[in-house]
């Protein structure tokens, strides 16, 4: 089916979505851990998780190679697994929309940092920035992405400007060592710096967002995957040498008391760039993060809706082509969580062990590629044989199965069986919508000639 490309999502504007969602509380915050983890080596761990983390966006690259996808994961879920997967992904995604509140929380406790007076009123201001991003959404995507690319580059800037100021006052001397600071290169050896990789996953994933808008890109075989490689490899490196700056200036207990790169930037900046750096550098890290988790939303809901899986109000479009119900509807839901006082962080693990689950089935779902796309496949510039296809998917499968085991050492027997209930509960209803005939797949893809 030809498509009309001449409207839609460039590369850059799809660069800056996947960027803006790797870079989140991830440098500001995982880093930190990290180092706690592995003590300065945590730039190496950086450039470990880069690799699990490529393996684990090879099969959104292998599907977007293939075919637009206008619902994004939820119609390539449909293609590859089974419909009612495909509705029991989305219901699921209810729960996990609700927890956008953390991000807010955090632009405001970095902005605090510069405006003491917001920190009377943590809640109030969070509630502002959360609205902010979501009228920005009202508007679709085409503004959304505007915004996004906006704050792209000076956060980019913000980064680059962190790390180049910080390399020279890094304690090279004995940085590699296990003198410097009297601390070890690697204190607890090569099992933590495993523990501290496999963390740091979280860190440098995200990018296999932009499959939400392979209905809107203008050349989604040909974009989407590179930007998934592009991004994640780019932003790794630069965590890797961001990390040696937060390893070799300051003894790791001092950073580690710290608990965000505010004041290391206070140390080897003047004070101009050093708030240069906590709004563009850590604030948009934080804005760019919740602005497109906003967005990416809407595409796999706006398709889920229009088959019958949820009332057809939720279908209901402005003119922008934004599910406007549902758009109000978690804006709703995340602005009384944040008013409430309510843990965010809690409802966020909520769904942690379905989304390892789910994000395994589709890892092996795309082993089908072969079968449900045969011509395409072949024509894939990633086409790959059969062997070194499931060699890929293994180590994408490895890292997903590591990240699992990571999520199941931080949650209680509780959260673990309130995971296990939704799976059930979720996956009954999907049954059972399918089932009662109010369910109508649209056709899930559209081949791109």
């Amino acid at each position: 089916m030809a498509n009309n490309q001449s409207q839609g999502l460039g590369f850059m504007d799809l660069m800056s979505i996947a960027v803006g969602q790797i870079i989140g509380a991830g440098v500001m915050v995982m880093s930190i851990s990290a180092l706690g983890m592995t003590g300065r080596a945590v730039n190496v761990a950086f450039m470990i998780a880069a690799v699990f983390t490529v393996f684990s966006t090879i099969p959104t690259i292998f599907v977007a190679s293939v075919a637009k996808f206008p619902g994004g994961a939820y119609s390539q879920t449909a293609v590859f697994v089974t419909p009612i997967y495909a509705g029991f992904t989305q219901y699921i995604g209810l729960l996990g929309s609700v927890s956008l509140g953390m991000f807010a929380i955090g632009l405001v406790s970095y902005l605090g940092m510069l405006i003491p007076a917001i920190n009377n009123n943590q809640m109030m201001w969070s509630v502002i920035f959360l609205t902010v991003f979501f009228i920005l959404n009202y508007f679709g995507t085409q503004w959304m992405a505007r915004v996004q690319g906006f704050m792209f580059y000076f956060l980019v800037a913000a980064l680059i400007m962190f790390t180049v100021m910080g390399l020279p006052k890094v304690e090279w001397g004995g940085y590699f060592g296990n003198e410097l600071f009297g601390e070890a290169f690697m204190p607890r050896g090569i099992s933590g710096l495993l523990e501290a990789s496999a963390f740091l996953t979280y860190a440098t994933g995200g990018a296999t967002v932009i499959m939400a808008f392979s209905g809107e890109a203008k050349n989604p075989t040909k974009d989407i995957p590179l930007v998934c490689v592009i991004s994640t490899v780019t932003v790794a490196f630069l965590y890797g040498l961001m990390a040696t700056v937060i390893g070799g200036i300051l003894p790791a207990g001092e950073v580690l008391a710290i608990g965000n790169l505010a004041p290391i930037a206070d140390l080897i900046m003047p004070k101009p760039l050093y708030y240069f750096f906590i709004i563009g550098g850590a604030g948009f890290a934080l804005g760019t993060t919740l602005n497109s988790s906003i967005a990416t939303a809407n595409p796999p809901m706006l398709r889920a809706a229009q088959d019958g899986w949820f009332p057809g109000i939720i279908a209901k479009t402005n003119k922008y082509g934004v599910p406007v119900t549902w758009l109000f509807l978690r804006y709703a839901i995340n602005a009384a969580v944040l008013l409430s006082g309510f843990d965010v962080d809690t409802l966020g693990k909520w769904t942690l062990v379905i989304g390892n689950v789910t994000g395994l089935i589709g890892v092996l779902a795309t082993g089908r590629i072969g079968k449900l796309f045969p011509e395409q496949w072949k024509k894939s510039p990633y086409h790959v044989s059969n062997g070194v296809m499931w060699l890929l998917l293994g180590g994408a499968t490895v890292t997903l199965l590591i990240q699992a085991w990571m999520n199941l050492q931080g949650l209680t027997m509780g959260v673990i069986m309130l995971n296990v209930i939704s799976f059930v509960v979720f996956y009954g209803l999907a049954t059972y919508m399918y089932k009662t005939g109010k369910v109508h797949m649209n056709p899930s893809y559209e081949l791109v000639e």
